[in-house]
């Protein structure tokens, strides 16, 4: 008999599968934590203090609820609006090729719309014209 040979215990087996399970989870994490995905574009027209909003035909998803998505004004790296607080709510459903109007006081031709998704993802929506 040769007794210098010996199999796999139960041991190894449960580290191996532990291992198994932690890669698992780090996957999982990853790939739940990246947030949502869109992309947000379109025209932006000023409009005496408002900015008429167009997203572009290929906005996606193709609708988003007002709880799910918020706005600002930037020139340059200074937010003009809104001023007393980090993001304007959205005020409707943002869909394709539909316009909204946006309240957007102090805006300027060449300002940038700024568009935050479920709190995670922001896009530069569009330069105001």
């Amino acid at each position: 008999m040769r007794f210098g040979k010996r199999g796999q215990g139960a041991t190894e087996y449960l580290l191996m599968l532990a291992a198994v399970l932690v890669i698992v989870a780090i996957a999982v994490y990853y790939v739940t934590s990246t947030g949502p995905t869109a992309i947000i574009t379109g025209t932006a027209i000023k409009n005496g203090d408002n900015v008429n909003f167009t997203p572009s035909s290929t906005m996606v998803p193709t609708s988003i609820t007002s709880t799910d998505w918020k706005y600002a004004i930037y020139r340059g790296a200074t937010k003009i609006y809104p001023t007393s607080s980090d993001w304007a709510d959205g005020s409707a459903t943002l869909q394709r090729g539909i316009p909204i109007a946006l309240l957007a006081t102090g805006n300027m031709t060449g300002d940038v719309l700024k568009i935050q998704y479920q709190g995670k993802n922001v896009f530069d929506a569009a330069n105001v014209s």
